[in-house]
């Protein structure tokens, strides 16, 4: 039996070579994304992970797409998928290649799920070097949150913010930076993640 890969990027383009290409977003007011892969490779979730991991190391993943008549034709995915993150200030965003970073720049970071919050994509807290964290989603809004389609992105970040004494901010739309924080703050966090929508 194969894997199953649930493929979720910013956008996908037929190239020349009639593959479809992947595009990843990545944007932060806080970090040079183009020069710190350190802070790309923390961003990147667990489960998005897995898919481009497959897709780099080869794997036959088809997607379906439409075609010109509205016919529906399967397309083979093109084997890097390129990152895109914004350059401080401003200009064109800087392409980053999935395979280049993670080939020179995987790592491990001490993290946590926070369970019960977005099915098979659980959000997670991860430390950084500095000793920072980052809460990181798979995608915002969840796919698989028990408010569904009646998430607000909005009113969650406001909640998140004001959440705990330490200094949280909303950086990207599936990444929230958090300077500093002691164990309890981090309990709060999960506690908060664990519950919301839930009452």
């Amino acid at each position: 039996m194969s894997d199953s890969f649930q493929i979720t990027c910013d956008n996908m383009t037929l190239s020349d070579d009639g593959k479809m290409r992947l595009f990843e977003a990545m944007h932060s007011a806080l970090t040079d994304l183009s020069n710190d892969p350190t802070e790309v490779v923390a961003r990147i979730h667990p489960a998005k992970q897995k898919t481009f991991d497959a897709i780099v190391n080869g794997a036959n993943i088809e997607v379906a797409v439409r075609n010109s008549r509205g016919g529906q034709t399967n397309v083979t995915i093109h084997d890097d998928i390129l990152l895109y993150v914004n350059v401080p200030g401003g200009g064109e965003p800087h392409p980053l290649s999935y395979a280049s970073i993670m080939a020179r720049h995987r790592r491990s970071f001490g993290e946590v799920h926070a369970r019960g919050f977005d099915a098979n994509a659980e959000p997670l807290i991860r430390q950084m070097p500095d000793r920072s964290f980052r809460l990181v989603f798979c995608t915002m809004p969840p796919r698989a949150h028990a408010l569904g389609e009646a998430f607000d992105m909005n009113d969650f970040a406001k909640r998140l913010i004001k959440l705990t004494d330490a200094k949280i901010i909303w950086d990207d739309r599936d990444v929230f930076h958090i300077a500093s924080a002691k164990e309890a703050d981090i309990r709060a966090i999960l506690q908060f993640l664990q519950s919301y929508g839930k009452d």
